[in-house]
């Protein structure tokens, strides 16, 4: 289907209660479109690189989490039937049930990440609560969890991260912009492995383009470094294109 809409070979779609509109623009409204053509995809990497576009991302090891196991979609964890007390002002009695955007599980940590769109709505420390108790209180527990949120994050995400660090000791918080995620498997600090996974990173990176997380400027700390390393002459001059006399 991404393939389709990206080719311009989608049919137009309706909707209730409102007007005839193309797949792209269907597919741009909704982050669980952009959280499955993303995250489905990046599952289909082979652990090595998997383990390095997160070691990247986040910024730890990630091969101490072990193997990778699989991916779960919108998990629904139910809330147990007595709140607990240190999670009791952000989940109410009207809350009966926590739905994560994806979990990656490994062999001895869990991956919980809530996504948000670059045209949706701002993260909520009360939903990523919610999310993180569910999973707590789940047959899908690991020994260890880490969570990400990962697009429209408040400037106050790194406050939040602290007041949830209280609540919940063991896990570890980690916040990323999808500009930072594209720039990281776009230009990645070591080639990919294979064909097949440059074919894989090609469609995550098309899929973001439909949601404007367009390309980034690349770096210019190669060309930098390689300057640096041909000792040129101290009296060249880039802007004269000379030496000076």
């Amino acid at each position: 289907m991404l393939q389709a809409i990206l080719n311009g070979k989608a049919r137009r779609v309706n909707l209730p209660g409102e007007e005839t509109q193309s797949w792209r623009s269907v597919f741009q409204r909704y982050e669980d479109l952009l959280t499955a053509a993303f995250w489905g995809r990046m599952s289909y990497l082979s652990d090595a690189s998997l383990h390095t576009v997160l070691t990247s991302l986040l910024g730890v090891n990630v091969k101490n989490w072990g193997a990778f196991e699989s991916i779960v979609f919108w998990p629904k964890y139910d809330f147990p039937p007595a709140i607990s007390d240190h999670v009791a002002h952000w989940v109410s009695k009207e809350d009966h049930y926590a739905e994560p955007d994806v979990i990656l599980n490994f062999t001895h940590t869990a991956l919980l990440i809530e996504v948000k769109p670059p045209a949706g709505g701002q993260q909520y420390k009360q939903q990523w609560c919610k999310e993180i108790y569910g999973w707590q209180n789940s047959e899908d527990k690991k020994p260890a969890l880490h969570f990400l949120a990962l697009g429209n994050l408040p400037d106050k995400h790194s406050t939040w991260f602290a007041e949830l660090k209280h609540n919940f000791p063991d896990v570890t918080f980690h916040g990323l912009e999808w500009r930072t995620v594209r720039e990281k498997i776009q230009y990645p600090e070591t080639e990919w492995a294979s064909q097949q996974e440059r074919r894989i990173i090609h469609d995550c990176l098309n899929a973001l383009a439909l949601y404007d997380i367009r390309s980034p400027l690349q770096s210019w700390r190669p060309l930098l470094d390689y300057l640096s390393s041909q000792n040129l002459p101290t009296t060249f001059s880039f802007f004269a294109g000379k030496h000076h006399v």
